[in-house]
């Protein structure tokens, strides 16, 4: 199955992920998730047996629970996870890179010094 990712979110605090994703039918789900691949939107997800592929290759990508989609669900996860890179994807220094638990910037950012 392919899926469409449509809106992302990381979370500095836990190192997790959230993405609402599109699938057959209009199909709307927010997947939560932690990786070494984080999904941007505009990326495809497709299942297979092989495990998660993202644009095409396989990632490893586990998802720990996906949610029926609601806007207000959504904008709860929007309000409350506080990352730079939610609200400007392009940044380029990060003032929460010390309590961040991601190895790697999900949005490229450096830590600012």
């Amino acid at each position: 199955m392919e899926w469409f990712v449509k809106q992302a979110l990381a979370c500095p605090k836990t190192g997790t992920a959230f993405a609402v994703v599109s699938g057959v039918r209009n199909l709307n789900l927010i997947l939560w998730y932690r990786g070494d691949y984080f999904l941007h939107k505009g990326n495809t997800l497709s299942t297979t047996a092989f495990g998660i592929v993202a644009n095409d290759r396989k990632r490893d990508i586990n998802v720990i629970h996906a949610f029926p989609f609601s806007p207000s669900l959504w904008a709860s996860f929007s309000n409350n996870i506080q990352c730079p890179g939610n609200t400007e994807p392009f940044i380029h220094g990060c003032t929460k890179k010390p309590d961040c638990r991601f190895k790697h910037c999900p949005y490229g950012a450096m830590p600012e010094q």
